[in-house]
């Protein structure tokens, strides 16, 4: 399935830069289960916050939503962040694959791809290992963004590290946050994921070129000449 604007392939870059949650492996179930826990203790409204968290750090998360009587410094934001992440990365009730990602990124050229995430690097790191997907060459978490996204200062960063333009790559995202931050970045083309519960159009509408459910529905090509060329798999 691919919807949008299709008349846009092939779409030829040098780089590849991905979000990791709901991009190349889907921990919803888990995050949605813990984050209630945490409304529950904290007595924050839990369909609301989910409503405005997806594809965001989650130090920004706590910031806006813990309540105003509590302890705010950063530094009791910071703790309440390890306690959640700790328990969140050590629940794999749920955890899964992103169809197309555990073949797809062992092709891929190790100084051409980059992962960028609003988790922290431990939980990131964990992920990966947990799932058998290839550990990223490059890998941008919370802690090394001055801001969050929709800011694109964590594409930017990857971009930087790979030594390429980010007008050479492309962005895949699953969230409107992230869909934001890589067109603000640049991009070439930021490609939505339709893997969450974020609705396709939603997608569209932050920025997405196009959509497509799963790495299965595009074809990647390395050429000879260091660029990659992206087409819907036919």
């Amino acid at each position: 399935m691919t919807l949008g604007n299709t008349s846009v392939f092939p779409i030829r870059c040098r780089g590849l830069l991905f979000d990791m949650d709901g991009t190349l492996l889907d921990t919803t179930p888990i995050v949605e289960r813990h984050w209630k826990v945490w409304c529950q203790t904290y007595g924050v409204d839990h369909p609301s916050l989910i409503a405005t968290s997806h594809g965001r750090p989650t130090f920004e998360i706590i910031k806006l939503w813990l309540p105003p009587h509590l302890e705010r410094s950063d530094d009791q934001i910071r703790a309440l962040v390890a306690e959640l992440e700790g328990n969140v990365t050590e629940d794999q009730d749920g955890l899964m694959v992103v169809p197309g990602a555990l073949g797809l990124l062992p092709t891929i050229p190790k100084d051409r791809w980059a992962v960028v995430t609003s988790a922290g690097r431990s939980m990131a790191v964990q992920r990966f290992k947990q799932t058998g997907l290839m550990m990223p060459p490059v890998l941008v978490t919370a802690k090394e963004m001055t801001k969050g996204k929709p800011h694109p200062d964590g594409y930017l960063a990857a971009a930087k590290r790979l030594g390429l333009d980010p007008k050479e790559c492309i962005v895949f995202e699953d969230a409107t946050a992230g869909i934001r931050a890589g067109v603000a970045s640049g991009a070439v083309a930021v490609i939505g994921m339709n893997t969450s519960t974020t609705p396709p159009e939603d997608l569209i509408q932050a920025g997405a070129m196009v959509v497509v459910k799963s790495f299965n529905d595009l074809q990647m090509t390395f050429l000879s000449d260091g660029w990659i060329e992206v087409s819907p798999r036919s």
